[in-house]
């Protein structure tokens, strides 16, 4: 079954129409089986068109064979680890059933692209500019370090570089500065791979997930930053960073700053740690996605203390609640009452 991954770069344009009973028709169903009903509106050549979704028009990307006018029925296939959309029909067009829709990539490790490339000759990587390579290279060797070893500075140096702001380095002119980040290298990368087909897909997967980010940051409240995590024993994970610190407010005036990690890790599973820091010192709350795994964490809370040193702890608490980030950040992508669906098979 083929997987279409997004183009997140290509924004949804139009807005959102009502369906039946109540719910609205571009709120993303999150539960499997459910359908979604598309029609080609519009072929605008290089495999891309536009589909209407419930009065909703959405640019998407396709190598499939689609023409003007063609319905397309879409099931939710599954939600976890991601949500996926497989086309059930395509009216006459028997040749699309079974292609599915993947919304989400995961996380950004370069380990399986550097693993792709390893024995091929010529080395792929030889094949790339020189700010191309060496910044790959020395993303994947800071991935391989972990930032345990220099607390928060090699993750700061990860984000810096990953290129959310490839586009606004391009528009002011800052063409050296755009060509250093992991973006602009894993785009030159994609299209030099074009014809190996392990190694363009991973790059894909790699380039879609890192669009994705920049479109949550786009679509979502402007107060709050969201920021990957390209961790490689994190699965999926994400810095919300709430930069309104409630001036007026019943909390604001003690200089408090909000922030959370959403985090799915394989041996804890989906995890969530609220951070409250004021003027008195920092405040903790862990959320598990189980009261055993929140019991596992509170029975350990004698090492997270004794790893804070830089800061009073005022409060430490552990509790159940926590769901799957990847659910979280779609809620972010498509907020009630609007529709996404920007695809590339």
């Amino acid at each position: 079954m083929e997987i279409i991954n997004p183009l997140s770069s290509i924004p949804p344009v139009g807005h959102a129409t009502s369906q039946g009973k109540g719910r609205s028709q571009g709120q993303l169903p999150a539960n499997v089986g459910q359908l979604l009903k598309a029609l080609v509106v519009e072929a605008r050549g290089d495999n891309r068109f536009t589909l209407d979704i419930g009065g909703t028009r959405l640019a998407a990307s396709s190598e499939a064979k689609l023409s003007v006018g063609e319905t397309l029925q879409l099931q939710v296939a599954k939600t976890e680890p991601r949500i996926e959309l497989k086309i059930v029909s395509a009216g006459d067009n028997t040749l699309l059933t079974g292609k599915s829709l993947a919304l989400l990539g995961k996380s950004i490790d370069l380990g399986a692209l550097f693993a792709a490339m390893r024995g091929q000759t010529p080395p792929p990587l030889s094949l790339l500019t020189p700010n191309s390579r060496s910044t790959l290279e020395e993303f994947f060797s800071l991935q391989r370090q972990g930032p345990e070893q220099q607390g928060g500075t090699i993750l700061k140096r990860l984000v810096d570089s990953l290129g959310l702001n490839l586009e606004h380095l391009l528009a002011r002119g800052d063409k050296e500065g755009a060509t250093r980040t992991l973006k602009a290298a894993l785009l030159e990368a994609l299209h030099i791979f074009s014809s190996a087909e392990d190694l363009a897909e991973t790059t894909q997967k790699l380039l879609t997930t890192l669009e994705l980010f920049q479109l949550v940051q786009a679509q979502n409240n402007p107060n709050q930053l969201v920021i990957p995590l390209p961790l490689p024993f994190v699965e999926q994970g994400y810095l919300l960073v709430d930069q309104d610190e409630g001036e007026g407010g019943e909390e604001g005036g003690r200089g408090e700053k909000r922030f959370s990690l959403h985090l799915t890790m394989s041996e804890l599973g989906h995890l969530r740690i609220d951070f409250l820091r004021n003027d008195e010192g920092l405040y903790l709350r862990f959320f598990a996605d189980s009261e055993e795994k929140a019991h596992f964490l509170a029975e350990h809370d004698d090492d997270l203390k004794r790893a804070i040193v830089d800061t009073p702890l005022i409060g430490l608490s552990f509790a159940s609640g926590s769901s799957d980030p990847v659910q979280e950040l779609l809620q972010r992508i498509v907020p009630p009452g609007r529709s996404l669906l920007d695809t590339k098979v």
